[in-house]
């Protein structure tokens, strides 16, 4: 908790005046959240790679992949349909159109991961092609993992919505308490000597205490949020433009899934399971460290629609200037002490078996740096109400790590993933900054009406 304060320090001193008190606040209690998530995921990976070893390991990942992506493909997702499109309507006064946009992005969430069960039940019960290596032996494992897709179907819509409503303290309580439910379930699996199957319900209690403790915060803050009435009407009506933002959203996810998982099921493919434990390994790492710069553009997310919608072009660009600023401060800082210290650090969280994972994490997390460089500027073009250009950034990325996985991993294994993972992040960056650069030009002729 002392380093969300010094973080929430940074901030003020950063960020610009007008908007200081609420992106402070908003920032500290993402920070808080983002290290509790940090601390508990790498608690429950490095149980998990101390229980199953690098084998089972990098089958869970092969699990953990298929289902995730089987989500990813299928779900809508919609965070930013929230933060964005909600937020224009609250600005504009429209409120009863802001509770049926919430109520769409709340339903359309959790009803198609709903449907993705369904279909992930049928299609492992008849040992169907899209559940690719973890059919048959392992049916069981995927029906009780994808429980947890389920279980937290809204959980990221859910906090879009308490950072509306200023309320992101009670939903630390939330994320803290199914940290340590999972922890806790992952040390008893550890002490009666469980398998996989225990290590996945481990992760089921955690996405129960999650999920449901989120959904019952949402429902209280609606009204806060500035959209009333969430559960006394069952009307989704919202504009074309909704619509079609929420469109993109749905393919720029279903391309991060490829991303994000996608990997694993082609790694596993092309060089066998014990690659994937050591490359997933050295990801899990890279990724929460990413986690502190996908919250600060989170945080400033919300604010950048804040003030595009209501014509503050000059505090747009300000605080697009000083979060830039942090992040690369910490970027620089961050990375750097993990760079030094990565041997340290694998053989701390994952135990001396996994320690040819090293190479991958050294190639990772020189990508990782790009990500972060960009971190609080990427997010401009959707706060203004484009999704387009993230999705187009993103999925060329995506094809280009695939090329290098083909291209690499075969012969190098999990260093040849780990490239590929770098050239994503390189890509990616490249791809988003001439976006962002166009929204912030577009922001110079912004001016409140007299």
């Amino acid at each position: 908790m002392g380093q969300c304060r010094v973080a929430a320090a940074l901030v003020r001193r950063l960020l610009p005046q007008s908007s200081d008190r609420r992106v402070a606040r908003q920032a500290f209690w993402m920070g808080a959240i983002t290290g509790a998530q940090l601390l508990g995921g790498l608690a429950q990976v490095s149980l998990s790679a101390r229980i199953l070893g690098p084998e089972g390991f990098g089958i869970l990942a092969v699990v953990v992949a298929a289902a995730a992506l089987l989500f990813g493909l299928t779900t809508i997702p919609g965070e930013e349909v929230i933060t964005t499109q909600v937020t224009r309507s609250i600005a504009a006064g429209r409120r009863a159109e802001a509770g049926q946009i919430l109520r769409l992005a709340l339903g359309a969430a959790l009803g198609m991961r709903l449907l993705t069960y369904g279909l992930i039940v049928a299609g492992t019960l008849l040992a169907a092609g899209p559940l690719g290596a973890v059919a048959g032996d392992y049916a069981r494992a995927m029906l009780l993992y994808s429980l947890t897709g389920v279980l937290t179907g809204m959980s990221g819509e859910s906090l879009a919505t308490l950072r509306l409503a200023d309320r992101l303290g009670p939903g630390f309580a939330v994320v803290v308490a199914s940290v340590l439910a999972g922890v806790g379930a992952l040390l008893w699996v550890g002490l009666a000597g469980g398998g996989l199957l225990a290590v996945i319900m481990a992760s089921v209690v955690k996405g129960a205490a999650l999920g449901v403790g989120l959904a019952a915060l949402t429902a209280l803050a609606a009204g806060r949020a500035g959209a009333p009435g969430l559960l006394r009407s069952l009307s989704v009506k919202a504009p074309r433009d909704v619509l079609r933002f929420q469109i993109a959203s749905f393919g720029r996810s279903a391309v991060e899934a490829l991303h994000i998982h996608g990997d694993a099921l082609l790694i596993a493919a092309v060089a066998g399971a014990a690659p994937v434990g050591w490359y997933r390994a050295a990801r899990y790492i890279v990724d929460a460290t990413r986690l502190p710069f996908l919250a600060l553009a989170q945080g400033v997310q919300v604010e950048y629609s804040r003030q595009w919608f209501g014509a503050d072009g000059v505090g747009l660009r300000k605080l697009a200037r000083r979060a830039t600023a942090l992040a690369i401060v910490a970027a620089a800082s961050g990375y750097g002490l993990l760079l030094i210290f990565r041997q340290p650090v694998i053989e701390l969280f994952l135990g001396p078996e996994f320690a040819r994972a090293e190479g991958s994490l050294l190639i990772m997390t020189v990508g990782a740096l790009a990500y972060a460089g960009v971190a609080a500027v990427y997010v401009l073009p959707a706060a203004a109400g484009r999704a387009g250009p993230h999705l187009g950034a993103l999925a060329v990325a995506v094809a280009a790590q695939a090329g290098v996985i083909l291209l690499l991993a075969p012969g190098r294994g999990a260093e040849g993933a780990a490239w590929a993972v770098a050239v994503h992040y390189l890509v990616f960056a490249a791809g988003i900054v001439p976006f962002a650069v166009a929204v912030l030009r577009q922001a110079r002729g912004l001016a409140p009406a007299a």
